[in-house]
């Protein structure tokens, strides 16, 4: 009974960590895997003409997430402007990569989220 018992707690917490949602991060809906691009903002020009992303500059921050216990990192646009050498901005995505492997005793988690910044 003890061994029954154990064994259900420990299936019901693998369920509820692999089902659980960051409200910061709702894109992020894949319970095993997620490898998506998600816009975030488009900056507004005066004449009405968005450049060409052939002709812009990309700068990217990230921040990992190893075992939903420790994250690292600087994920903000400013970091990703400043890596990129950016001084306008004028798109922004988020690029989310997760893979979650709930085994028994070890439950596999990494995530990484990234911020890309397109600009002059």
């Amino acid at each position: 009974m003890k061994k029954f018992l154990l064994l259900l707690a420990i299936a019901i917490i693998s369920i509820q960590s692999a089902l659980a949602r960051n409200v910061s991060s709702y894109f992020d809906s894949g319970l095993i895997y997620t490898g998506s691009s998600f816009p975030v903002d488009v900056a507004k020009c005066a004449n009405g003409e968005l450049p060409s992303l052939q002709d812009l500059k990309v700068g990217e921050s990230s921040v990992n997430n190893i075992l939903g216990l420790v994250e690292t990192g600087d994920g903000s646009i400013q970091a990703a402007a400043r890596n990129g050498g950016i001084t306008q901005i004028q798109y922004v995505d988020h690029k989310i990569s997760k893979v979650y492997i709930p085994l028994v005793f070890i439950p596999i988690y990494v995530k990484q989220t990234k911020t890309i910044v397109y600009g002059e």
